[in-house]
C-alpha cells in the first residue's frame, strides 16, 4: 500500500482576482486529505460519489502522462479531515494526493513539480478556469505567492517565513455550504466583468494591494495593518458579488467586535459562502456573534506542510 496526504489551503486574499493576472496570497493549513492505493480488486472506497469521479480522472491522467497502456487493479481509499464544497481546497487536495500516489506507486517518482502540473490538469476539469493557485499551495505547503502570468506560465514563491506566534488567533466560521459551486462563482465574476469592466478592474487593483499588505504584515507581525488589510481585501470581494448578505452581516459584527472575516475561495450568493477565514484574539466572543446563526467554529493553524509521502 501507498499513502499519500495533501493538506487543505485558505486564501489570505486575492481568490477571483488571482484568475485574471493578480496575485494571491495562500495558506496550507493543518487540515488533511489521504489516499491509499494497494494493489487488488479494483474499487474506490470514498466519501462521495464525485470524489471517486476525480479519483479516476487523476489516476488517467498519470497513465496518459507516462504513455502507459493501462494502469494496475487498484483499490483506493480516501480519507479526509476537509470538508468537501466548503472552499478550503477539497479537490485540489483530492488532486494532488491522488496524482502523487498513483505516480509513486506505478513509477515509483516523487517529483512536486510534476504532481502539482498534473494536479492543476485535474483541477481544470472539476473547475473549468482555475488559476492553479489551489493545487500549487497544497503541493508546496506553507505560506505562497501565486500569480499567473499566462497559461503556461505562473510565478510561485514559497514565502520564506513562517506564523509569528503573535499571529496566531486564526479560525473557521462554518457558515454552511453554499449553493453554487466554484465553478459557478468563477463564472458570475466573468459576468460581472463583462458588464462592469472599469469597477471591476478598480475592485481588482484594491484587492492586489491588500493582498501585499497582508503578506507584509504576516512576515514583520504587525496585527493593526493584519486586520485592516483584511477588513479592507473583504469589501473588495463584497463588491464582486460573491459575499451573501446574510454572512456579511455577520462579518460586519465580527469587525465591530474587533477582528477581522473574510470568505474563502469562491464564495456564495444566496446563502453561506462555506467557511470564513475569521482573526480575532478572543474566539469565544465570536462564538457568541455566531449562535444566532447557528454557525460553529474551528480553531486552525496557517503554513502547514505540503504534499506528505506517508508511506508504504
Amino acid at each position: 500500500m501507498v499513502t499519500v496526504s495533501a493538506p487543505g489551503k485558505v486564501h489570505l486574499m486575492g481568490e477571483h482576482a488571482v484568475v485574471y493576472g493578480k496575485p494571491a496570497l495562500l495558506s496550507a493549513v493543518n487540515l488533511r486529505l489521504s489516499v491509499s492505493l494497494e494493489e487488488g480488486k479494483p474499487q474506490i472506497i470514498a466519501p462521495a460519489k464525485e470524489v471517486s469521479e476525480v479519483v479516476s480522472y487523476a489516476m488517467d491522467i498519470v497513465r496518459k502522462e507516462y504513455k502507459l497502456d493501462r494502469l494496475p487493479n487498484f483499490k483506493v481509499i480516501v480519507t479526509s479531515d476537509i470538508p468537501f464544497g466548503f472552499h478550503l481546497g477539497s479537490s485540489a487536495a483530492l488532486a494532488v494526493a491522488t496524482v502523487a500516489a498513483t505516480m509513486y506507486a506505478v513509477k515509483k517518482l516523487w517529483n512536486p513539480t510534476v504532481i502539482n502540473q498534473l494536479a492543476y490538469e485535474v483541477e481544470k476539469k472539476q473547475h473549468g478556469n482555475p488559476s492553479g493557485g489551489d493545487n500549487t499551495a497544497i503541493t508546496f505547503g506553507g505560506f505562497l505567492w501565486f500569480r499567473k502570468e499566462l497559461e503556461f506560465l505562473k510565478s510561485i514563491w514559497q514565502l520564506p517565513f513562517r506564523l509569528p506566534k503573535n499571529l496566531n488567533h486564526f479560525f473557521l466560521i462554518d457558515t454552511g455550504k453554499p449553493k453554487e459551486t466554484t465553478g459557478e462563482m468563477v463564472e458570475l465574476v466573468k459576468l460581472q466583468i463583462t458588464n462592469y469592466k472599469l469597477q471591476m478592474k478598480r475592485l481588482f487593483d484594491q484587492n492586489e494591494e491588500q493582498t501585499r499588505r497582508i503578506t507584509v504584515a504576516l512576515k514583520e507581525g504587525k496585527e493593526d495593518e493584519l486586520l485592516d488589510a483584511i477588513k479592507i481585501g473583504e469589501r473588495t470581494l463584497e463588491g464582486m458579488g460573491v459575499v451573501s448578505k446574510k454572512v456579511t452581516l455577520l462579518i460586519r459584527a465580527v469587525e465591530k467586535a474587533g477582528g477581522a472575516a473574510k470568505i474563502l475561495g469562491g464564495g456564495g450568493r444566496r446563502a453561506g459562502v462555506g467557511f470564513l477565514l475569521c482573526y480575532h484574539r478572543k474566539p469565544a466572543t465570536i462564538e457568541q456573534l455566531c449562535k444566532p446563526y447557528g454557525y460553529t467554529i474551528k480553531r486552525i493553524t496557517l503554513g502547514g506542510e505540503g504534499v506528505r509521502f506517508d508511506g508504504k
